[in-house]
């Protein structure tokens, strides 16, 4: 059951899979946000969008297999339903606005499901337990577990390829690292900065800055550094003797 792919072949397969897109698509503004559906069209999938009513209530996203049906609400009514291969089904509440970034990554993380499967078949979760194989607990856990993590990196990779994000760092940094403190502390402007970054490529705040730290893009700063400019308004010196 091998179905370790590293970081770095993700990393090329998923800026391979942008490219090739956007070259035969034609697509205007490519170097700054990737057209998610139009690129889940290019690859023969079709977005949809339902009421889910499985009882796990985490789902948002499902990838259609034309075998495995999805529990759905239609006219007040709970029914089992199964989509087309190949259909990525969205929960409806995915729609709203406020939903953009969490909504793109849903659809990014399941077309890399479709990719990885494609790229490196291996028994997938919902088949699992019809096989022969007699995969224990633990093994099917951690099959579920490191399939949805490379498809987790795969989709960052898709919404996010390097070079829209050289191209975010170019309009709103003058194309420098952005500057962080310690590991995890960002001062205001470099918080705005970032915001206009995600907001330009089409994810959340987090989502961007998970994808600066990947792609080395950030400039490591000694946290006292920031304790003393922003917290003690650079007058460390002279606190000492009050």
């Amino acid at each position: 059951m091998s179905t370790y792919i590293s970081n770095r072949e993700l990393e090329e397969l998923g800026e391979g899979l942008t490219r090739h897109y956007l070259e035969n698509a034609h697509v205007q503004m490519a170097a700054r946000c990737i057209d998610i559906e139009g690129l889940a069209n290019y690859l023969g999938m079709t977005v949809v969008f339902e009421t889910f009513a499985e009882e796990d209530r985490d789902k948002v996203g499902f990838l259609a297999d034309g075998r495995t049906p999805l529990k759905i609400r239609r006219k007040g009514s709970i029914v089992s339903f199964c989509f087309p291969l190949g259909t990525i089904v969205l929960d409806a509440f995915l729609r709203q606005d406020k939903e953009s970034g969490r909504r793109r990554f849903t659809i990014a993380h399941e077309i890399a499901h479709s990719v990885i499967e494609k790229h490196n078949p291996v028994p997938q979760f919902h088949r699992i337990y019809d096989s022969e194989h007699g995969y224990t607990f633990q093994e099917l856990k951690a099959q579920l577990t490191m399939t949805e993590n490379q498809a987790d990196r795969l989709a960052a990779v898709i919404l996010m390829p390097q070079f829209t994000v050289d191209q975010a760092l170019r309009d709103f940094n003058k194309g420098r690292r952005i500057k962080v403190y310690g590991q995890n502390v960002y001062a205001n402007e470099e918080r705005r900065i970032i915001s206009r970054m995600a907001a330009q490529v089409g994810v959340s705040f987090s989502a961007m800055q998970i994808r600066l730290r990947e792609l080395d893009l950030l400039e490591y700063h000694p946290l006292d550094e920031y304790v003393e400019k922003n917290l003690l308004g650079g007058k460390a010196d002279e606190r000492l003797y009050l």
